[in-house]
């Protein structure tokens, strides 16, 4: 019970650093989290670039290292250019690549094993809003079993890359070593990490609840304004989680490894 009360802390003490060192530059956090949106979200969605959403998982684990070091400067108070933590990563880059490789050959046996549940799905997919409220039951019987499985099929890709990209090159982590220390970390501080995702996640959610509700005043006003104004706050909401994940990817990394030796300069 005792180690259970001190892993939640650890997860609370988490969210707490990782707001306070978002607010240490706001504005270049957001950025960050605008290129992570655009490379990884919005440039696969784009029809005829599919080479560039294969590319895009290639070259994940790179920008995940990238971002967690520039967080890793944030708190120490180094000033480095991102030419100069790029040049860091460089010699990482092949193993980094291997380790996008690696979740890309994932992704495709988790979307074979799901071809089925997803071509069910697509079979409502042209039915949109005027589905009867039938088709909605047996839309939802298929839908809910879909995301049990996804969620468990990635939970292992989760575990394995959440700490790897940054033991790969702060810590001179070979592939292997990487991935298993990962799995290690995360299983170790299960209980510390959910404790602060699910914070995060409430907080998020409040966040867009409390800007629906302030759309939902300015369009009984202003409808043409609200319209407008609904897809830039729901956008900022998935900048302002993306940066946070970042944060917490680092402090989380930070705290599991602190006595993992490291091979930066």
């Amino acid at each position: 019970m005792a180690i259970l009360e001190s892993r939640t802390k650890t997860g609370l003490s988490w969210v707490k650093e990782s707001l306070e060192l978002f607010k240490t530059q706001p504005s270049r956090w957001m950025l960050l989290a605008i290129a992570y949106v655009g490379i990884f979200m919005m440039l696969p969605s784009i029809p005829g670039l599919g080479i560039f959403a294969l590319l895009t998982v290639l070259i994940w684990p790179v920008f995940i290292a990238f971002a967690v070091m520039l967080y890793r400067n944030a708190e120490m108070g180094k000033q480095e250019t991102v030419q100069a933590v790029l040049a860091k990563i460089q010699p990482k880059f092949t193993l980094l690549m291997l380790l996008g490789l690696a979740c890309l050959v994932y992704a495709t046996l988790a979307t074979f094993l799901l071809n089925s549940d997803i071509q069910g799905l697509m079979s409502f997919a042209d039915k949109g809003a005027q589905m009867s409220e039938s088709e909605y039951v047996k839309f939802m019987d298929k839908f809910m079993p879909f995301i049990l499985k996804l969620l468990l099929l990635l939970f292992p890709l989760f575990i394995a890359t959440w700490f790897s990209p940054v033991l790969i090159v702060i810590n001179n982590y070979t592939l292997v070593k990487a991935i298993k220390s990962s799995i290690a970390g995360v299983l170790q501080y299960t209980v510390a990490m959910g404790a602060a995702w699910l914070v995060l996640s409430a907080g998020v959610m409040g966040l867009m609840l409390i800007v629906g509700l302030v759309i939902g005043v300015v369009g009984a006003l202003l409808p043409a304004l609200a319209q407008a104004l609904m897809p830039m706050l729901v956008f900022g909401c998935l900048l302002l989680a993306t940066a946070l994940m970042f944060a917490f990817q680092y402090v989380s990394y930070r705290d599991v490894f602190r006595a993992a030796p490291v091979e930066l300069p």
